[in-house]
C-alpha cells in the first residue's frame, strides 16, 4: 500500500510544481518574472549604439588605409573613436586640422595640405578646438580609442571640410618646464606652441559627413 500512495502522489506533485511555476508569472515572493518579450526588449536596449554622424578613412602615405575614426554625438560633446592598425607603436599626436585635404605627395611633405589644427577662437596649443588626446599604438601596430570631447561641435564637422591627423611623434602639449633653457630663455618655442613637438604627419582622413541613407 505504501508504495501504491508514492507512485500516485510523487506524479501530482509534479504536476503541482509547474503549474505554480508557470501561472502568474510571480515566484515564491510574488515578484514578477519577466516573459521572453520582456527579457529581448532589455536585451535590446542594453545594446544600444549611437550611430556616427561623420567618420574618417585614414590613409598614411602610401595610400594605405589604416583606420577608421567615428564622430557622434553625445549630449553637448563629441564621442570620437577610432580603431587603428600598422602604425609604429607609442604615443602619436592625434588632431583635427583645419583643411580636409589629404595629399600624401604634397611639395611640402605629405598631408601638409590639411594645413594647422583647427584653431577657429585663434589659441595656442594644446588650446586648439582640434588638439585631442595622445594616440596610442600597441606593440602589434593597433590602436583603439575613445573620448568624449567638448571643444569641437557637430556643426564644426557638418559645416567645415577638416582632416583628422596622427603625427610621427607623441604630443607634449606644449608643456615645456622652465628647466629647459636655450640661450638663456625659458619656455617653448613656435613649433611647440604650434603643434607640441609632434613632428611630422603620418597619416590623414578627410572628416566626412555619413550618409543617413546607409544606416
Amino acid at each position: 500500500m505504501k508504495n501504491y500512495w508514492t507512485k500516485l502522489l510523487l506524479p501530482m506533485s509534479v504536476v503541482l510544481f509547474l503549474i505554480g511555476c508557470g501561472g502568474d508569472g510571480e515566484n515564491a515572493e510574488g515578484e514578477d518574472i519577466p516573459k521572453m518579450d520582456d527579457t529581448a526588449q532589455i536585451n535590446e536596449g542594453a545594446t544600444e549604439q549611437t550611430s556616427p554622424q561623420a567618420t574618417a578613412e585614414v590613409k598614411d602615405a602610401n595610400n594605405e588605409t589604416v583606420g577608421t575614426v567615428n564622430f557622434s554625438k553625445n549630449d553637448d560633446q563629441i564621442k570620437i573613436e577610432a580603431n587603428m592598425e600598422g602604425l609604429v607603436p607609442g604615443h602619436h599626436g592625434f588632431h583635427i586640422h583645419e583643411k580636409g585635404v589629404c595629399e600624401p605627395d604634397a611639395e611640402d611633405g605629405p598631408f601638409t595640405t590639411a594645413g594647422g589644427h583647427f584653431n577657429p577662437d585663434d589659441k595656442t596649443h594644446p588650446g586648439h578646438a582640434g588638439d585631442m588626446p595622445s594616440l596610442y599604438v600597441n606593440e602589434d601596430g593597433t590602436a583603439e580609442y575613445s573620448a568624449t570631447f567638448d571643444r569641437l561641435t557637430m556643426d564644426h564637422l557638418m559645416e567645415q571640410e577638416l582632416a583628422v591627423m596622427v603625427h610621427e611623434g607623441p604630443d607634449n602639449f606644449a608643456n615645456i618646464h622652465g628647466r629647459y633653457l636655450e640661450n638663456g630663455a625659458s619656455g617653448p618655442d613656435e613649433d611647440t606652441t604650434k603643434t607640441g613637438d609632434a613632428g611630422s604627419r603620418l597619416a590623414c582622413g578627410v572628416i566626412e559627413k555619413v550618409n543617413e541613407d546607409s544606416n
